[in-house]
């Protein structure tokens, strides 16, 4: 296995030897990449330890590719240069990527700890998801954060992806072309989701990794901070389809393109038509067989808007998405076209999505959706030029299964 850290201060590079060190699994490599002004040296020679001069500078992106380029083993594990692992860190993703051939990428539990490597107890936002349990990492009593599981939602937001440890597949990262040189931020979330794409991740449910929170953390210079909200939200538009797609292909089932005969659209090579009736939307598929749903300028052409959602929901297994795109009332497109019969705003999806409005309006309905994403966007500069404003709503059927990211409206 090959740990890299690429560094510009050394500042807490001891901390992270005592925890590479400490190992129980002992075969691994640590490359130490230094940057900048940084100068650092372990405190006893070790033939496993390599610190190289970077000749990258700049981008962590180019940083984290150079590192990368210098290991040997099938395995790379990132270790940020102010983190630390827990003891049997390494031993627990060797019997992941032993035990589980199709695992692309490994991921564990976290706790976070503070400047002088005390507990921290800060959380992030619960109703958004997350929970917190009680653990002692090697002596230390943390507050323990469970990470969400893998799906095409959770790893298209870095919100929600794969915090650390994270652990891949050499054969994997070289695939899909490795770290991208050019990004400043969110490098992490652009190689999850080209490597979510081709394979499986897995989630170790035990905290193997404590990552330091301190002043200098990238996430708190406001100018990243706001880059980073803004451009996880356009990645997840630009590869939502995509990784979801893939993943049902991986788990066999169904990728779906809904549309009705009057209006077949343009095909697409990724998912399968289906023409449905709009008086009687009806799907030719079992119960729990389909992982996602494409329905792009459909849902104006249904009248029964509760019909056509209870369908969906029936063939959708937990997390499946319907991803829609519908003419919004906030523009002139919902009423232009005198073929419309059904019509949507950003507010429509209100009724789908909380269970207060769905009882008022759809009495006795147990289908049940999470949003994804819901906007309001022009696809196109025609679209601009003739206020046709789109709404695009993105949402996730819910079942008994694991909890996505985001909020869940009771």
């Amino acid at each position: 296995m090959s740990i890299f850290t690429p560094s510009h201060t050394a500042t807490y590079l001891d901390g992270c030897h005592r925890s590479v060190i400490a190992q129980t699994h002992r075969d691994w490599e640590w490359i130490v990449l230094l940057n900048g002004s940084a100068e650092w040296e372990p405190p006893e020679p070790d033939p496993r330890i390599r610190v190289v001069r970077g000749e990258s500078t700049g981008n962590v992106g180019a940083a984290k590719r150079e590192a990368c380029a210098l290991a040997a083993g099938e395995v790379l594990v990132e270790l940020d240069h102010d983190d630390v692992l827990a003891s049997n860190c390494l031993e627990e993703l060797v019997s992941v990527f032993t035990d589980d051939h199709e695992a692309v990428l490994a991921y564990s539990d976290f706790a976070q700890i503070n400047a002088d490597g005390s507990a921290n107890y800060d959380k992030f936002n619960l109703a958004m998801g997350w929970t917190y349990a009680s653990d002692d990492v090697d002596g230390l009593r943390v507050n323990r954060c469970h990470a969400l599981e893998p799906s095409p939602h959770n790893v298209s937001y870095i919100w929600y992806a794969p915090n650390h440890v994270r652990a891949f597949r050499r054969s994997a990262y070289e695939k899909v072309g490795g770290y991208d040189p050019a990004l400043e931020v969110l490098d992490d979330q652009d190689l999850m989701m080209r490597l979510y794409e081709i394979g499986d991740f897995v989630r170790i449910p035990h905290c193997l990794y404590l990552q330091r929170i301190h002043e200098s953390n990238t996430q708190r210079d406001k100018r990243i901070n706001k880059h980073i909200q803004t451009d996880t939200v356009a990645r997840y538009h630009r590869g939502i389809r995509t990784l979801a797609t893939a993943w049902s292909r991986r788990n066999g089932l169904a990728a779906l393109d809904l549309r009705v005969p009057e209006w077949p659209g343009e095909p697409a090579d990724d998912l399968t038509p289906v023409d449905i009736d709009p008086q009687e939307p009806r799907l030719p598929c079992p119960d729990e067989s389909v992982g996602v749903v494409v329905a792009t300028e459909l849902l104006q052409r249904i009248p029964d808007r509760r019909a056509l959602f209870e369908e969906l929901h029936r063939v959708l297994v937990h997390g499946g998405l319907v991803l829609t795109t519908t003419p919004s009332t906030d523009g002139r497109g919902a009423f232009q076209d005198p073929t419309h019969v059904s019509f949507w705003n950003q507010n429509s999806f209100w009724y789908l999505t909380q269970r207060q409005l769905r009882d008022r309006v759809f009495p006795g309905s147990s289908m049940r959706f999470q949003v994804s994403a819901l906007r309001t966007y022009f696809p196109t500069d025609f679209d601009k030029t003739h206020n046709i404003a789109y709404v695009g709503a993105n949402l996730l059927a819910v079942r008994s299964g694991p909890r996505h990211g985001g909020p869940l409206l009771s």
